[in-house]
């Protein structure tokens, strides 16, 4: 993303006067028609976060942000929210769709947009021009099922980043030994235990193509299976650091940098609504560290948009309608500047990242996840495998078992997923 220019801008304006054009001559009624339109949006939290009074309130941030901007081209419409964990989701839409009570937009990862649809809890969204044009193309790939049908719009990115305490540390660790010295300098250091929240370190130890090859089922060299036992080995010497201690997940991780009981932790930026409230002038963030031959890979949240199955034809008329519209480059340009964690998933938006070290840092998460991006897209990271990946790392960091013994049966798992 490169840093906005006044011509830019004036494009930007531009194409926001075609969208309302093209919505007006569209043939959508909603801007002539004063017939208020409630829009039931059920959104997915973080899937280690407990439906709180700090969540709902994250929550509704994001989403006013939206909305707000939503309501200005149609006042009529309005947004009720309702929060779910993401293991109670497909339950509670099979109950409420069974007496005809679900949701008209449902706002989740792009995994599980996919299982609704394949479910049958949502409706396809149709493929217009203006979202296959203002869409990253590879990010509509992550939504769209292999018979064609998209299970959503992609909304925005939340990269993963480091989330520090500047009064503990005013210069962030850029390489895996700093991060190290950080902790021996006294630092108290959180890393998760889950493989997809933990995957960036083997980016970063040089281990991810490895990975990648073993879960495209490829033959693996004495070479790739020393990088992967050399990413767990460092994971396991890591853990024996004083200061620095694995757990369950970034949801714990994110809670105790803000009762400053942590002062260095993992975090996706969709955490920072809540990290900026609570630690102030001292919160800071910056890109994950490197290793010494290769980048960190980030693993990005990304959140799309999916279409109920309870609309009425004026609820959908508007929930399409919403769909398009969060993917104009103003509104997608406006977003990231107005909430300093979202990133765009129009690839023609332009950030002044010079004018922000936050948006500085959320975009070179985002050039550094490119570089693996092939092969962090081939390594399960929210399923069924993912899951016994985790529950073989646990014991790893405890020190109960052994890098070179988890390196054959974390190979084996990655097969299974070929």
């Amino acid at each position: 993303m490169a840093p906005a220019s006044a011509l830019s801008i004036v494009k930007l304006r531009f194409s926001v006067g075609l969208l309302l054009v093209a919505l007006v001559l569209s043939g959508c009624s909603a801007l002539s028609n004063n017939t208020p339109v409630m829009l039931y949006l059920a959104m997915v939290i973080g899937k280690d976060d407990r439906i709180s009074s700090d969540t709902q309130k994250d929550a509704r941030q994001r989403v006013d942000l939206i909305v707000s901007s939503f309501q200005k081209l149609y006042p009529n419409v309005q947004v009720q929210l309702a929060l779910y964990q993401r293991s109670q989701l497909i339950s509670e839409l099979r109950r409420r769709n069974a007496a005809d009570l679900g949701p008209d937009l449902v706002l989740t990862d792009a995994q599980q947009a996919k299982d609704l649809l394949r479910e049958g809890l949502t409706d396809p969204l149709p493929q217009t021009e203006r979202n296959r044009v203002q869409t990253d193309p590879g990010l509509l790939k992550q939504v769209r099922l292999n018979d064609g049908r998209l299970a959503g719009q992609p909304l925005v990115m939340f990269p993963q980043i480091a989330c520090f305490n500047t009064q503990v540390i005013q210069k962030p660790p850029k390489t895996l030994n700093e991060l190290l010295e950080v902790g021996a300098a006294g630092a108290r250091v959180g890393l998760p235990a889950n493989m997809d929240e933990v995957l960036w370190t083997a980016g970063s130890l040089n281990a991810l193509p490895a990975l990648a090859a073993a879960s495209r089922n490829q033959d693996l060299s004495a070479e790739d299976r020393d990088r992967i036992t050399g990413w767990l080995t460092w994971l396991q010497q890591a853990s024996n650091q004083r200061n620095i201690t694995f757990f369950e997940n970034q949801g714990q991780l994110t809670t105790l940098l803000g009762k400053r009981e942590l002062d260095w932790i993992s975090c996706t930026s969709d955490m920072l609504f809540r990290l900026r409230d609570q630690l102030g002038d001292d919160f800071g963030i910056a890109p994950l560290p490197n290793g010494p031959e290769a980048p960190a890979a980030p693993v990005h949240l990304l959140r799309v948009l999916a279409l109920g199955r309870d609309s009425s034809s004026s609820q959908r008329s508007m929930a399409i309608a919403l769909s398009d519209f969060v993917t104009n480059p103003l509104v997608q340009r406006n977003l990231s500047l107005l909430s300093m964690s979202f990133v765009p998933v129009n690839p023609d938006v332009m950030i002044p990242t010079k004018s922000s070290k936050t948006l500085a840092a959320l975009e070179q998460a985002l050039e550094s996840s490119q570089v693996q991006i092939d092969n962090l897209s081939v390594i399960d990271q929210d399923g069924p495998l993912s899951r016994r990946m985790t529950n073989l790392l646990i014991p790893l960091v405890f020190g109960v078992s052994q890098p070179n013994t988890n390196t054959d049966e974390l190979i084996q798992i990655l097969n299974q997923g070929s």
